[in-house]
């Protein structure tokens, strides 16, 4: 019985005949816990109010999620969706490779500003205890687009090395990728934090350009970063932030 409590969601609830009305109420609910969480905090939302907000039992609500950490970690595996379906765009931008590979993490740090509250629940998953109450199939979701989001920008560095593009050996190639995922990473946790961002000011992309562009230089490509890179890196990026930003607004109307 424990085993299948933390399971949460199994592949039974999809493969049977209620799946589609299953998967509805199931975004349905997400849609309005994220609300929820939006308008008390997400420390202090009170996931005991979801299910008569959504107009349903709590059984049918923790038929759907386990706990509110459960809930969180949803909310954030379907921001980080979004976020991957953009990223096909950029791999087909008029850039060349290291402007595509510099604009896939600058990508991935910007976008972060439309959802900068989810970055609480990313930060309180390190705490003891929390991740453990999430249910199996809710973190294999999150891993999942987690993935598909590194190995997108993994396919940059594989095109450019395939078509002699890109020089550079495995280990530097490994080093300068870990390199730029921490400086992404970090960059996310200081946008649209008043007490480190204003300082830095990483919410010029421009800034985090510059910085990225340094990581991005330590590689030996055969056309590299030019004078003009900034600005088509930058109007690239921001093209996707827009698609996504209207893309946020579609899903929080149905």
């Amino acid at each position: 019985m424990e085993q299948e409590a933390k399971s949460g969601l199994n592949s039974s609830h999809w493969a049977s005949p209620v799946h589609a009305r299953f998967r509805q109420r199931d975004q349905a609910l997400l849609r309005l816990g994220e609300s929820l969480v939006k308008e008390q905090g997400i420390v202090s939302f009170r996931f005991s109010e979801l299910a008569p907000r959504a107009g349903c039992s709590a059984g049918t609500l923790y038929k759907h999620f386990n706990c509110k950490e459960d809930l969180l970690v949803a909310i954030f595996a379907k921001h980080v969706e979004l976020l991957t379906e953009r990223q096909p765009e950029l791999m087909s931008a008029d850039l060349n490779h290291a402007e595509r590979w510099l604009a896939m993490h600058l990508y991935g740090a910007m976008a972060v500003k439309q959802t900068s509250w989810t970055l609480g629940f990313n930060a309180l998953a390190g705490a003891h205890g929390i991740v453990d109450k999430v249910s199996d199939y809710r973190l294999q979701e999150m891993q999942m687009f987690v993935e598909q989001a590194c190995s997108t920008a993994k396919r940059v560095v594989e095109a450019a090395r395939i078509e002699g593009q890109l020089v550079s050996d495995d280990s530097e190639i490994e080093v300068a990728h870990a390199t730029m995922v921490a400086c992404q990473r970090g960059a996310t946790t200081m946008i649209n934090n008043p007490m480190i961002a204003k300082n830095l000011n990483f919410e010029e992309m421009a800034k985090l350009y510059q910085s990225l562009a340094l990581i991005t230089n330590t590689l030996n490509w055969r056309v590299g970063l030019t004078s003009e890179s900034c600005e088509r890196v930058i109007k690239a990026v921001e093209e996707q932030l827009l698609a996504l930003e209207q893309e946020h607004e579609l899903a929080a109307a149905f």
